[in-house]
């Protein structure tokens, strides 16, 4: 191996690594919940694909989602700008890079290798195609435009649903599959255990709370930067905490509710339930999805001064999303109402 390429998959492959760790210990995870209690198998998931192409179709997006950003660092490799100005054969960094993208999709490649065998690695191997192709793709650049804001209110909402464009990209991107993943593991959970109605509704209701943690971490943390960044505007333009406070809780909703339906769309496709079933379980995620948000944005205040601000942001996550359980698992339906008592008394101790 030469130096220059040993450097190259130091700045390139390193990072990916790095990135695509995260994907593995979730895969882990969500397979000891998929493949434990329930009972399935690798080929038994993989069969269901095959054959219902809505639950394919899912699956196949929710990696996409969550692989992409880690197949673009290593389509674009940005990080090796300076190392592709200089003297250098061109295959070995495409070879090692297409080892990269294969090897760093492990539980993927995993799962339809032990489900399907050779028809599973050269599916795997057409969706990587698709990923490298739309890695290649850059958005064009938009002029920047003068916003109007008619309140304080609107303006602060304004510079954090930015905030979510401009530096959260692969991080809604992210969060998108897991979205779509949560609605799929409750489907399934649904579906495996013949449940409809309101045990459906709570059953489903809690799968989502509990997944969809992983999938706005990284949002959040976004959303409490740029709140700590504009306290200084929002302080010298006279605003109340109170605005401040709502404009940050709003945001947090946002992508709460976004999260939440597609979610509730990925679960309809699993587990085809009937309408009333899939109205308790919209109505209960949704209320959920808001007194969450209450929670959660209680939870960042309480961390914006602190250093270890991510750890507090995590574990305020986990603690409200554990709380949602607990609510529905002790009341039952009525325990979204719970939920959203909860997280509204919480964000009313905010100090003004």
């Amino acid at each position: 191996m030469t130096m220059w390429l040993s450097v190259w998959m130091r700045a390139v492959v390193g990072p990916a690594a790095r990135r695509a760790a995260g994907i593995w210990v979730g895969s882990a995870i969500l397979a000891a919940v998929i493949f434990g209690p329930t009972g399935m198998q690798p080929r038994d998931l993989t069969r269901l694909a095959l054959h219902a192409p809505a639950v394919g179709l899912v699956l196949a997006l929710i990696w996409l989602l969550v692989y992409l950003p880690i197949a673009r660092v290593i389509v674009r490799a940005d990080g090796a700008r300076y190392l592709a100005s200089l003297p250098h054969a061109r295959l070995p960094p495409i070879l090692v890079g297409a080892c990269a993208l294969l090897v760093l999709q492990l539980p993927w490649l995993a799962l339809w290798l032990l489900g399907d065998g050779a028809r599973g690695v050269a599916l795997v191997a057409a969706l990587t195609i698709v990923m490298v192709l739309l890695a290649r793709w850059r958005p064009p650049v938009t002029s920047p435009r003068v916003p109007r804001w008619s309140s304080g209110f609107t303006a602060l909402r304004g510079v954090h649903l930015r905030a979510l464009r401009r530096r959260a990209g692969d991080a809604l991107m992210r969060g998108t599959g897991l979205a779509i993943l949560a609605g799929a593991t409750a489907g399934l959970f649904v579906r495996n255990n013949h449940v409809d109605g309101a045990a459906a509704a709570v059953l489903g209701g809690s799968v989502i709370a509990i997944v969809l943690i992983p999938a706005q971490v990284g949002v959040l943390l976004v959303l409490v930067d740029s709140h700590r960044q504009s306290a200084w505007l929002a302080a010298s333009l006279g605003l109340s905490r109170a605005t401040s406070v709502a404009s940050l809780a709003f945001a947090i909703a946002i992508v709460h509710l976004a999260a939440t339906v597609l979610a509730l769309i990925a679960a309809a496709l699993v587990c085809q339930p009937d309408l009333e079933t899939f109205a308790l379980l919209s109505g209960t995620s949704l209320v959920v999805a808001i007194g969450s948000a209450l929670g959660e944005t209680r939870a960042l205040l309480g961390a914006e001064h602190t250093d270890s601000i991510a750890q507090r942001t995590v574990s305020g996550a986990v603690l409200v999303g554990a709380a949602s359980v607990f609510f529905l698992g002790t009341f039952g339906i009525a325990g979204v109402l719970a939920v959203l008592a909860a997280g509204a008394l919480a964000l009313g101790t905010v100090r003004p």
